[in-house]
């Protein structure tokens, strides 16, 4: 397994490969980012990233990831790294699923909108 850097406020810090408990909290993290705006998509972007470090860093506190100086673009490309090196992210588009739902929940099935 390879390590990952992530850039936050210039500086940068190495990813390790993430044991299980590390990936159970950047998973709840991501549950959280779920549909949220304002600050709580830092919230849980620092959670994310304190999820990674964690290991390399045993002493680190959410605390001090909020208090860590970064930009925005930082810190998204800092989250994509991570769930990159975590493996919840595709790097490459592998025709795998589906482009497009089969059926819209809206929208009528053919048929019935022809015979309608």
């Amino acid at each position: 397994m390879t390590t990952t850097t992530i850039t936050l406020g210039g500086r940068d810090f190495a990813i390790e490969p993430l044991k299980l408990g590390q990936l159970r909290a950047l998973l709840d993290a991501l549950d959280d980012l779920n549909g949220k705006t304002g600050g709580a998509v830092i919230d849980a972007a620092a959670r994310v990233i304190h999820a990674a470090l964690i290991r390399s860093i045993p002493d680190l506190t959410l605390d001090a990831v909020l208090d860590h100086e970064a930009t925005m673009d930082e810190v998204t490309a800092a989250v994509g790294a991570i769930l990159e090196a975590a493996g919840l992210s595709r790097t490459t588009d592998d025709g795998v699923g589906e482009a497009m739902p089969a059926a819209s929940p809206i929208a009528p099935p053919p048929a019935a909108a022809a015979n309608g």
